[in-house]
């Protein structure tokens, strides 16, 4: 009797047994780490969120993408949301899904945090955002693909990522022809969006899954510190850089007109 694919993939979710035995010390410790940081800048833009008393959205934005992070790596460091995958060569690799459900989900608020900043139209914040749904899309496909499919895959999420960096510079040049208060922040997040958004692909091809170059527990740590700095230190520095910034022009242009 014939398994339908679509019912034994979802009772490998379901019924998936904590992978976490089978991690490295080291890579379960940066899964840690990941989780701690991803939870306590979480705790930290929720009370943000609450002290204001409006023009919160900023706050929010990062407590959702930061909680969500937080949540896919608990469950990675708890064994869940990883598979083992025999390649070609019939070695077993860890494939950690949890890394492109907390992508697919926390990146759009990312980059819609950064329209924002940038005043952008809707029609670029749509293309931003599909570009992600599709850059991520073809990384967790290729995750699940054998040589060579997989290298055609990484080859398309690639070309759709720099498609997207140069989309978000463009919205930063606008943002800084428009002679944009927040030209030099936007500079900024936009850098720190691009670089990071770069260190995924590198990070896959150098990895076990593309040349060997490094093992698990390095590809995890980069990935870890890329997370980080992608969304705890860019919702940090929108907050207090840029954002605080703004205000105090307001302020001041405020009481100039009072006098």
């Amino acid at each position: 009797m014939a398994v339908d694919p679509v019912s034994q993939m979802l009772s490998g979710i379901t019924n998936n047994a904590s992978q976490q035995a089978d991690y490295p010390p080291a890579t379960k410790h940066f899964l840690l780490i990941g989780f701690l940081g991803m939870f306590i800048g979480a705790i930290l833009f929720c009370f943000l969120s609450f002290k204001k008393r409006e023009n919160k959205m900023q706050e929010t934005i990062m407590f959702l993408a930061t909680a969500i992070s937080a949540g896919c790596y608990y469950c990675m460091w708890s064994g869940f949301g990883v598979n083992k995958k025999l390649d070609s060569a019939g070695d077993t690799r860890m494939v950690f899904f949890g890394h492109f459900v907390d992508r697919i989900f926390s990146m759009p608020l990312i980059i819609y945090s950064l329209c924002l900043v940038a005043n952008a139209e809707m029609g670029e914040i749509v293309l931003l955002l599909g570009l992600d749904f599709l850059m991520v899309g073809c990384a967790a496909i290729g995750a699940t693909q054998l040589h060579p499919w997989k290298w055609i895959w990484w080859t398309f999420g690639v070309i759709v990522l720099i498609v997207l960096s140069i989309q978000l510079w463009m919205v930063y040049a606008t943002a800084k022809e428009a002679n944009s208060p927040s030209s030099f922040g936007l500079l900024i997040l936009t850098l720190i969006t691009i670089v990071t958004g770069f260190v995924y692909p590198t990070v896959w091809v150098l990895g076990e899954e593309g040349l060997e170059a490094f093992d698990i527990n390095v590809e995890t740590g980069f990935t870890v510190m890329a997370d980080l700095v992608g969304k705890v230190v860019f919702g940090l520095y929108l907050h207090f850089a840029v954002l605080g910034a703004e205000e105090e022009d307001a302020e001041g242009a405020e009481k100039t007109s009072l006098v």
